[in-house]
């Protein structure tokens, strides 16, 4: 199934789209490199490979060649990047991270 086909995960693959996208700002961003048929993804440099707030100011520097997907929720795409990447292969950006943090303790 590819990701378009998926509900609440939309592969960005015009830059008019990822620009629409961050105007919304409603939900995910993941950009880096996904692997293809199986394959494993080599070691990642550190701004790639990151999954963001589609508000973050840090989505401005992503280049073209990157992957990007936009997903509607962060289950969604914590669940599709584990089975696509691994755990390892991809982060959180730091200052989405910090934001994510903060809003679980406030929710506790």
């Amino acid at each position: 199934m590819t990701t378009k086909e998926l509900s609440g995960i939309r592969s960005l693959d015009s830059s008019d789209d990822f620009s629409e996208t961050r105007l919304e700002a409603v939900g995910f961003i993941f950009h880096g490199v996904m692997p293809t048929n199986g394959e494993k993804v080599a070691g990642s440099r550190s701004n790639s490979n990151l999954l963001h707030f589609a508000r973050c100011n840090k989505l401005e520097k992503v280049t073209e060649g990157e992957t990007k997907i936009w997903f509607r929720s962060v289950r969604v795409a914590l669940k599709h990047l584990d089975e696509k990447m691994g755990k390892t292969p991809w982060r959180w950006c730091k200052l989405c991270e910090r934001e994510i943090t903060q809003r679980i303790i406030d929710e506790t």
